[in-house]
This record gives structure tokens, sequence and C-alpha cells, in this order.
């Protein structure tokens, strides 16, 4: 069994199988599958046979040490198949962007290990359509175990006093925009997503680093859309979404929505420190440092900003008919 070891934002891993791939040239036209674990062992093995049918290059599995007992078997059973073993808890994104690393193909399918895909549904002809849009991510619909949609849209809007909020819809028809990719689950385009500076590894609330990433897309120019013939069904329960503030909503809300876009350039001004520092509960050291260091980084890459909050929200599409 081919054993490697690497290192990555989430520390230290261990990539077990894939003994027959070519691993010489990454990128390469195609699809990879990346799949998040979060114990549904139950729909394991069925999820793998019908992933395979798909025709990715690559699948790679996500997983915390100690290995599973099954992991030989499968991985002589599907030779594309290949196990992430991480030896220390981390976020869900910081894993995501090492397996980006790994993964050989220039499309990267990330999934959650609790939900079902038909082969059908990412057929040849639909993926040459989404490889063809170019797209930062390509964001599927979901449907719950009773075969209905589900409200995994996420549009950004003005709430009280004017403040930036979000709504969950029911994906609206066309390739409907969406702030984030849900539950992590999407087609991404790997160069765009590396480009980008994946997600925030410092963010440990998914929540919030997903709403980073996603936000900090639009910001940029990019686009996060839902293709409506791109399906994928929870086997369970959708877990539930934590939105509650914490630590990685102060850098969500630094990097993204305090930033203010002028002469063709986004800033970050130093009136946002009090508001930073009223909403963190630490001291002013500790809040002044941290702010010095995320207006730093939004100093670099001003050029890259092509719109704020406020104007994304203004200008947002909720009907979706792109």
């Amino acid at each position: 069994m081919s054993t490697t070891r690497s290192t990555s934002d989430s520390g230290a891993y261990t990539v077990i199988g894939g003994e027959t791939l070519d691993r010489g040239t990454k990128g390469r036209p195609g699809l990879s599958i990346v799949l998040l674990n979060r114990d549904a062992r139950p729909f394991r093995n069925d999820l793998f046979d019908e992933l395979c049918k798909i025709g990715a290059r690559d699948i790679l599995s996500i997983e915390s040490t100690p290995p599973p007992g099954d992991i030989e078997t499968l991985t002589r059973r599907h030779p594309e198949l290949r196990f992430l073993l991480f030896a220390s808890p981390s976020n869900p994104g910081a894993r995501i962007d090492a397996a980006m690393q790994e993964a050989l193909s220039d499309h990267v399918f990330v999934l959650q290990s609790d939900m079902g895909l038909k082969a059908a549904s990412i057929s040849s002809r639909v993926f040459a359509k989404i490889a063809e849009r170019d797209r930062i991510c390509t964001v599927p619909v979901f449907r719950d175990v009773d075969d209905e949609v589900l409200p995994t849209a996420v549009g950004p809007l003005f709430g009280p006093n004017g403040r930036f909020d979000v709504q969950p819809i029911l994906p609206p028809r066309g390739e409907a925009p969406t702030l984030f990719p849900w539950d992590y689950a999407g087609i991404y385009k790997r160069d765009r997503h590396l480009s980008v500076g994946g997600f925030d590894a410092r963010i440990a609330e998914p929540w919030w680093q997903k709403m980073e990433y996603g936000l900090r897309c639009w910001l940029w120019g990019e686009e996060i859309r839902v293709h409506p013939a791109l399906r994928v069904d929870y086997q369970g329960e959708m877990p539930p979404e934590d939105s509650s503030l914490g630590p990685g909503y102060r850098r969500f809300f630094l990097k993204t929505l305090a930033v203010i876009r002028r002469r063709d350039a986004g800033r970050l001004p130093r009136s946002r420190w009090k508001a930073y520092r009223r909403g963190s509960g630490e001291s002013a050291g500790r809040t002044r440092d941290a702010f010095r260091d995320i207006r730093s980084w939004v100093d670099t890459h001003r050029y890259r900003y092509v719109r704020d909050a406020a104007e994304l929200t203004e200008l947002w599409d909720w009907n979706g008919d792109s």
C-alpha cells in the first residue's frame, strides 16, 4: 500500500492508496472528488461505488487518524481512491485546501460523506457546461430525504439599521448566484480557488469560514452559482448551521464587510478598529495587533477588490436569470 506524508495549514497528514495513479502532473482537464467524512459510515461503501461510476481521475477521502479498518480493502477495490489521514484536529476549509493541493484535476468536486450523488447528475454533458463557465465554484441543488429542494442559495441583504445580513432561499430558476458553497459542497475550479488563497484556516467556525471565503470571492470579481442540473441528496437530516458570533466573525468582518472600495482599491479604514475592539471582548493591545495584521493584508490585496459589500448587496440578482 502506497503511503506518503505531507504537511499543510491543517498540520501533518498521511496519504494512503493510489499506487497506480499518475501524480506527475496536476491540474489536468477532468474531475477530482474530495470527500469530507463526518462519521456517516452507513453510507460509505455505497457512496464510493457511486462516485467511482462518475469517471473521476481520483477520489480523496479526508479522515482523521487512526485510519478506518476497511481502508486497505477499499483502496484495492478502487484504485482511484486515496485517503488523507490528518493527525490533529483542524477545520474543514484547511483540510479541503490540503486536498486541493493533492488533487490531480483542474476541477474538484467537494462533497460530505452523508450526501448522496447519482452519476447521472454529473454527466459528461453537465460537467462540460460547468467547465465551460470557468467559475471559481459551482454549487449543487440540495434535496432532503423526502426529495424536497432545500433553501441553500444564500443572498445578501440589508438588515435592521442598514446592517449586512443574509437569507437562504430555494434556488431560483437558472444558474442562481449564492454567496458561498453550502456545506462546502460544490465543483471548484482548482487554480482559481488556490489563486484567491483558498479558505482562511484561521477561521475555525465553518459558517464564518464559508462566509468569508464566498464574500471575498464575490468582492474580488469571482462568481459562485448554483447549477440546476447538479443535484445532491442528504442521506439523513441536513446538519444545522451555527452562525453565532465569535472570533471567526470578527476576522470575516474585517476582511470583507469593513472594507470600503475607493479609487479602484479596497481600503480598511482606521475607524473600523473601534467597532472591532468593542465587539471583540479582548484587550486594546491584542485587538490593535489583529487589526493591523488584517489591514496590512487588505492593503496587499487592495486592487483585487472590484466592489465592496454594500455594492454587492445593492446589485444582487435574487432571480437568478443569468
